[in-house]
């Protein structure tokens, strides 16, 4: 799956591919088809 990672403070968001997880009993894994960031958060 793809991934935006902020490494830095300050830096721009990196994309890497990351491996999807394995779960644990109770847990899910939720998928995200959208989402938004404010101008103030950037």
């Amino acid at each position: 799956m793809k991934a935006a990672i902020l490494t830095e403070l300050g830096a721009p968001l990196t994309v890497a591919e990351l491996e999807t997880p394995s779960l644990g009993v109770g847990q899910v894994l939720v998928k995200v088809l959208a989402s938004g960031i404010y101008g103030a958060q950037l």
